[in-house]
């Protein structure tokens, strides 16, 4: 996937993070693996998220949810609305000066990829052993990895700095985990 990813779709600066281990888990659920990489523009952003998500249909099965990405009459639709407001208002002698978000320059899309069975690391897969009886919650627990691909534009990528929200998160979670284990 990886590889996919940086040759294929040549996304740039490509980080795992690895939130597995993080207590309470993330809001994108627990057994979380996130992947970050850098597009080079906003359509370039766009492309490579549609061919990541038809390559994942296609070759894995999976089915992706991609949250942020513009389809491919969406963005052509949405362009033709935007010529058609600044036609409008042109012919009455106004001009656009509005900086509304116009919904076409996201900077960021996330790909759910889903559950991945058999995703837990060697020390977890051995706790579930020992804590089949003990599990109190809803539903089942479940014994795969979630997915998510966070595909972004490089000032969208500086601006939200991920890396370092999710590494504060983690270096919390193991000094609580050590002080606790003293």
């Amino acid at each position: 996937m990886l590889q996919q990813m940086s040759v294929d779709l040549g996304l740039d600066d490509l980080s795992l993070l690895d939130l597995r281990e993080i207590d309470p888990p993330p809001a994108l659920g627990a057994n979380l693996l996130m992947v970050i990489g850098t597009a080079r523009s906003e359509k370039h952003l766009h492309v490579s998220a549609d061919r990541f998500c038809r390559w994942l249909r296609a070759t894995h099965k999976l089915s992706p949810y991609a949250d942020g990405l513009l389809g491919r009459g969406e963005l052509r639709l949405k362009l033709k609305r935007k010529n058609r407001r600044a036609r409008m208002l042109n012919s009455v002698g106004a001009s656009d000066r509005s900086n509304t978000d116009d919904g076409m320059r996201t900077g960021w899309v996330c790909v759910n990829i889903g559950m991945i069975e058999d995703g837990r690391t060697v020390e977890q897969q051995e706790d579930i052993h020992q804590k089949d009886d003990d599990y109190v919650g809803f539903g089942g627990e479940s014994s795969g990895v979630k997915v998510v691909v966070q595909m972004l534009t490089e000032e969208k990528r500086e601006e939200l700095d991920l890396e370092t929200l999710w590494g504060q998160a983690l270096a919390r979670y193991v000094r609580r985990k050590d002080r606790i284990a003293k």
